[in-house]
């Protein structure tokens, strides 16, 4: 009989990006297969708050407490992106596991850094950006898997939310999601990382070029751009649509996507909390939305524990900064 795996000694460094850092430290700390060691942030009171969520049994305000810990076997990273490279970097050399804030880095040369270093050392890098085992993700990749869909053809995606909070219940704004020096864009880049991630594992064709424009429709004074749209044609010839945005009442948010294939199309919506899907020459029919849950922990595990490659890594997150730094350059034409 075989024995279960110890579990994973787990480190959370940052919780700037505290929509996916406080429910995955949750999930960590609530799951058998994981032992939630360590919280870091440079507020103690943030490392606190998460602790009292968690049970954690131990906070700092340096990074060094998880980096350099040798009862530590992975780390996520849910910093600004400026301080995320040098972070997985040192995790990396550490021979530490990662699960990394997105996008990758605010650079090109950042990014290689970190894939370098991951290559070098061969421990799992999961992009927070990536999504394959949720039950959306599956449902999408089993219609295109199957054929249903046929060859892909066009898609829209698009997110449109308020700003983001600083922190939960916070009333001071975006915070650093706002702030040039700490991240490469604003409301476009937020989500637009999600969306192309799905797209390179849909699609499976390169980007072949990208344009778009940017705008501060809603929040003039913002120092970053609260709508994107951007046009991206693939190596396939097929033509992908991404529009994201901060300019909705605040507290709202929705989501979308439509998915045009040689033999069928599929869409669905987080407002009306559906999935369609038509086949040639047939109706639509509708079914109940599935869940786009956060998958990076069990896919984490399932790699570290089984061997099961993660559906994106290092390679796939520098991709979609590399489409993301793409569209920021031709919006500025």
């Amino acid at each position: 009989m075989t024995s279960a795996p110890a579990p994973l000694r787990m480190g959370v460094i940052g919780f700037d990006h505290w929509y996916a850092a406080i429910p995955f430290a949750r999930r960590a700390a609530a799951d058998p297969s994981v032992a939630l060691h360590a919280l870091v942030d440079r507020d103690p009171e943030r490392a606190a708050h998460v602790a009292r969520l968690t049970g954690c049994p131990r906070t700092s305000t340096d990074p060094a407490a998880v980096l350099e810990d040798p009862g530590i076997d992975a780390v996520a990273c849910f910093t600004s992106v400026e301080q995320s490279p040098g972070l997985c970097v040192a995790a990396a050399r550490a021979g530490k596991h990662i699960v990394s804030v997105k996008p990758l880095a605010m650079t090109l040369a950042e990014a290689d850094r970190v894939v370098d270093e991951v290559e070098r050392s061969g421990v799992v890098f999961v992009p927070s950006e990536s999504r394959h085992t949720s039950p959306l993700a599956r449902r999408l990749s089993s219609l295109v898997d199957s054929g249903r869909l046929g060859e892909l053809r066009s898609a829209t995606f698009a997110m449109n939310s308020g700003l983001p909070t600083a922190w939960p219940g916070s009333t001071e704004g975006p915070g650093w999601w706002a702030d040039p020096a700490r991240t490469p864009g604003g409301g476009w880049i937020d989500h637009a990382v999600y969306q192309l991630d799905r797209i390179q594992a849909l699609f499976r064709s390169p980007v072949a070029s990208v344009t778009g424009t940017t705008a501060t429709i809603a929040h003039p004074d913002l120092p970053v751009e609260d709508y994107g749209h951007a046009v991206l044609t693939l190596e396939s010839g097929a033509v992908v649509t991404v529009e994201d945005t901060w300019i909705s009442p605040a507290g709202t948010s929705s989501t979308h996507a439509h998915l045009v294939g040689s033999k069928g199309a599929v869409t669905h919506s987080t407002a009306t909390g559906t999935f369609g899907f038509a086949e040639k020459g047939g109706e639509w029919t509708f079914n109940r939305l599935p869940e786009d849950t956060f998958d990076t922990l069990d896919v984490l595990l399932a790699a570290v524990n089984n061997g099961v490659p993660p559906g994106s890594n290092v390679h796939t997150a520098r991709q979609t900064l590399a489409t993301c730094l793409a569209f920021y350059a031709a919006a500025r034409g």
